[in-house]
């Protein structure tokens, strides 16, 4: 069974619990800030700079802004319904955090 956001939590002390599926207009977060999640994989909090469609791939710039980025290995919009332009999310590692 395929995860999604709403399935997957976070661990370690710091965000404990912080809601990965989650998405606001104001940051609830300092962009960049990174959590594994239970399903083993990093989850960085970032904002869309254009609309992101669920499970869209992307890639997250160095002041923490997402763009879509067809074919990349990096991250994906795993959040529900995707995210409008200016929204704050949590984008999923593509791969199981090392």
């Amino acid at each position: 069974m395929a995860s999604t956001a709403s399935s997957v939590y976070a661990t370690g002390a710091a965000l404990l619990g912080v809601d990965l599926d989650s998405k606001s207009s104001t940051p609830a977060h300092k962009a960049l800030t990174t959590v594994f999640g239970s399903d083993g994989r990093k989850h960085i909090y970032a904002k869309a700079s254009e609309a992101l469609g669920s499970a869209s791939t992307c890639k997250i710039g160095a002041a923490g802004s997402a763009s879509s980025d067809a074919g990349s290995a990096g991250f994906t919009c795993d959040t529900t319904g995707g995210v409008a332009v200016g929204q704050w999310f949590w984008a999923k590692g593509a791969s199981i955090a090392k």
